[in-house]
């Protein structure tokens, strides 16, 4: 994404500009809560039966205050932003022509103001980290931390029987309700989001602090537990790991024979485990859900919960009922609620695909390696900083959107992930400009 927010090659400048408004302040402020807003829409919903528009009407406003301030601040590319909108939605509103499917429209166009919504907090982030890099690092420090305190506190809430479970009985499981996600309602996107605070977590306290830091490992695996989701639970220990490597990057480079020993013995221990998978699973939370789709569907079935099959038999319906440039262009949410059991497969790249054709996959793969490559740029700058973490994030999000979905869709995740991939020139200031966040 090198058009919208370059890759910094310079530290920051101490007479950085420091000029912050009352739109920036408003910005954080809402930016800061809009957790407890969501909260607050699925407490209503678990206590009345039936929700409010308050999230999704917060969350516009906020979004709409990000592009007022990139329009006053004159940021050159956000033509980009009509462009896309028009050229994601050429296949939906062709279908919408076909079809007379207003309802299966909106959704399409909903999806894609969640695709830019990640890009536009991060140009904002970006144009801020600029004007008020202090500014910027205090924001950044609350807004995070703020956003894992509410959810570790709906989490806990969720361990004495409040809010929503995260799985339902079903037919494995037909008289449980296993996991907890407190008053949040997707627990899909509440395990991305996860990863994404846990990651800044590690990130930033790492260099600093290790208690700090193994109180946050600690807290983030009782939240990953509390989920019982395979994205929560491997992705925190994953960046647990990852990060500190990429931080330590300097001191890890003198044990190279060690670690490529270390390496192909995790390859060789990773061999066993799959050979005694079966065994394992019968220990593993959920095991008997787990046993029967490894049964009934092999591993590929276990590492996408069954979503495989829903990927395949959308395709098999796109190219019975719709033409080969119509596929090209996407038929939208618009067209396979029509055909499609379960238009929504959960699995990005497959979902942007059927639903906004080749634009919407080459959105995906820009976006990715656009961050990763940004990211990686800052990171070799100053391997002990933030961008070490969102190197890390972005990296295990492209893993996960590719096989459990719900994460350039998700409307929990834009806001901490766009501030994040923004905030990467920050990540060259001073160390000791860096801990006054």
């Amino acid at each position: 994404m090198t058009q919208l927010y370059p890759a910094p090659t310079m530290s920051l400048n101490p007479s950085a500009n420091q000029a912050v408004g009352l739109l920036d302040h408003a910005i954080i402020f809402m930016a800061k809560w809009y957790l407890l807003i969501d909260a607050l829409n699925g407490f209503m919903l678990s206590q009345l039966g039936q929700g409010l528009p308050l999230s999704i009407t917060y969350k516009s406003i906020l979004l709409a205050l990000m592009l007022v301030s990139l329009l006053q601040q004159r940021q050159a590319n956000l033509w980009f932003i009509p462009i896309s909108v028009l050229v994601l939605l050429l296949g939906p509103f062709y279908s919408l022509v076909l079809t007379g499917a207003t309802a299966g429209f909106s959704y399409d166009v909903s999806m894609v103001l969640k695709l830019l919504s990640p890009v536009l907090a991060a140009m904002y982030f970006y144009q801020l980290s600029l004007r008020a890099p202090h500014y910027a690092w205090s924001s950044l420090h609350q807004v995070l931390h703020l956003a894992f305190l509410i959810v570790f506190a709906n989490l806990l809430i969720g361990q004495f029987g409040y809010g929503f479970t995260a799985y339902q009985p079903n037919d494995y499981l037909p008289d449980q309700n296993l996991g907890t996600k407190g008053f949040f309602k997707a627990t899909n996107e509440l395990s991305a989001l996860l990863l994404v605070l846990s990651g800044y977590l590690f990130a930033y306290y790492w260099p600093r602090h290790k208690v700090k830091f193994i109180i946050a490992l600690i807290c983030c695996v009782f939240c990953g537990k509390a989920l019982l989701t395979k994205t929560g639970l491997a992705g925190v220990v994953l960046l647990a790991v990852l990060i500190p490597l990429l931080q330590s990057f300097a001191y890890w480079q003198r044990f190279g024979r060690i670690i490529k020993f270390g390496l192909a013995v995790s390859f060789i221990t990773g061999i066993l485990l799959l050979w005694q998978l079966p065994l394992i699973l019968e220990i593993l939370p959920l095991s008997e859900k787990l046993r029967f789709t490894y049964q009934q569907q092999g591993l590929i079935g276990l590492l996408l919960s069954s979503r495989d099959l829903f990927v395949v038999e959308n395709w098999r319906l796109s190219e019975l009922y719709f033409s080969d440039w119509h596929q090209l262009l996407g038929v939208g949410y618009t067209a396979m609620d029509l055909y499609s059991g379960k238009p929504l497969t959960e699995i990005d790249p497959a979902d942007l695909t059927l639903w906004f054709g080749l634009p919407g996959l080459l959105w995906f793969g820009w976006f990715f390696l656009g961050n990763l490559r940004m990211a990686w740029l800052t990171w070799r700058q100053q391997p002990v900083g933030l961008a070490a973490g969102i190197l890390a994030i972005n990296a295990v999000l492209l893993l996960v959107a590719s096989m459990a979905g719900h994460v350039l869709t998700s409307g929990m995740l834009w806001i901490p992930w766009g501030m994040l991939n923004g905030a990467l020139f920050l990540s060259l200031q001073p160390q000791e400009s860096r801990h006054e966040a």
